[in-house]
């Protein structure tokens, strides 16, 4: 995480994630995301 300070306070300017992505998601991974987000209660 990136902080700065002013004299009117602090803010976060980025954080850095870390991980590059791993693909891109097919249908499948797609359908198999929107279901687990329901099962946890996410609605979409």
């Amino acid at each position: 995480m990136i902080v700065a300070e002013t004299e009117q306070g602090r803010g976060i300017l980025g954080v850095i994630v870390g991980y590059s992505p791993q693909g891109i998601e097919t249908e499948t991974d797609i359908e198999d995301r929107k279901n687990f987000l329901r099962t946890i209660g996410y609605k979409l």
